[in-house]
């Protein structure tokens, strides 16, 4: 019969299993160790790769020598972004300020003339002006300079810039007036022929409310300015110069007679053809135009034709 193993034999194979098992643990534990430890040592070689290829000169080309054969590389110097840039950005900044330097000289030559004359924008010599031949022929005989207050100028309508030079020139008309006609009239003998020659003289002549000079007319004033040159004194109104002669038919009417709205609010110089001369309203001038109204009759001054 085979003899059964004694205790201690049984010890020791317990002890071999248990030395066996921690064998094989302690090799997976450096195994894992080690992997974990070329992992990162893997992971430090690509770090020091990237910043090695970050830092080092650009390959250009290679090239061999012509004498000795030798290859050897030619290496760029790496430029960065921002430094490619930097002339670009100093040009960008001298264009900026060169533009705001002109702008701010810009409303010193306008506000100051001499300024302008002095830097050779204008000048203020009107015989330096007069002989520049690029002036085309243009003869300067006045130059005014005009003092203006920040916020004291103001819109004006070209309609009211007309009104105001039309009074202007109306207060400085220097000329005869009817008054003086009267005195010594140009057309002593009335002749109607000779009324609708003065009268279309003045076409053109702006309204002024009030006028009776050919610095400007308003209606009656226009009426009362031809008839004095021919040594008849008419007043400056439409009632007074109705109420200056005779009433007519419209089929008797002739070149020379009065027209006469029915409300005594306008009148004019009959042309016949059911035509007048007549200074109609501000802003318009003197004009020959159709009778704009039926409601009107004629007079006659009491004048032979």
């Amino acid at each position: 019969m085979a003899q059964k193993p004694g205790g201690r034999r049984r010890a020791n194979v317990k002890i071999n299993v248990f030395e066996q098992f921690e064998l094989r643990s302690r090799s997976s534990v450096e195994a894992s160790l080690l992997a974990k430890q070329e992992r990162s040592i893997r992971r430090a070689d690509r770090r020091a790769a990237r910043l090695a290829a970050k830092n080092a000169p650009a390959v250009v080309a290679v090239t061999q020598d012509a004498l000795t054969g030798a290859s050897f590389i030619v290496p760029a110097v790496r430029t960065t972004l921002t430094a490619r840039l930097k002339p670009v950005r100093g040009y960008l900044t001298m264009l900026v300020f060169s533009g705001m330097m002109a702008t701010s000289a810009l409303p010193a030559y306008a506000m100051s003339p001499e300024l302008a004359a002095f830097a050779g924008v204008g000048s203020l010599d009107p015989s330096l002006l007069a002989a520049d031949a690029e002036t085309q022929g243009l003869t300067v005989t006045q130059i005014g300079l005009q003092n203006y207050k920040r916020g004291t100028a103001k819109d004006i309508s070209a309609e009211e810039l007309f009104r105001q030079q039309t009074i202007t020139a109306y207060r400085d008309y220097a000329g005869p007036t009817a008054e003086d006609y009267l005195l010594n009239p140009p057309f002593p003998t009335y002749n109607t022929e000779k009324v609708m020659q003065v009268a279309a003289k003045y076409v053109g002549v702006p309204y002024v409310f009030g006028g009776e000079t050919p610095a400007g007319f308003d209606c009656s004033g226009y009426v009362k300015f031809v008839f004095s040159q021919f040594g008849i004194a008419l007043p400056h109104s439409v009632n007074g110069q109705a109420r200056m002669g005779k009433i007519i038919n419209p089929e008797d009417a002739l070149p020379g007679d009065l027209v006469i709205m029915n409300d005594h609010s306008h009148d004019g110089i009959y042309a016949g053809n059911g035509m007048f001369y007549h200074a109609p309203l501000r802003g318009d001038k003197v004009k020959l135009a159709p009778i704009f109204t039926p409601k009107h009759y004629f007079v006659r001054l009491g004048i032979d034709g």
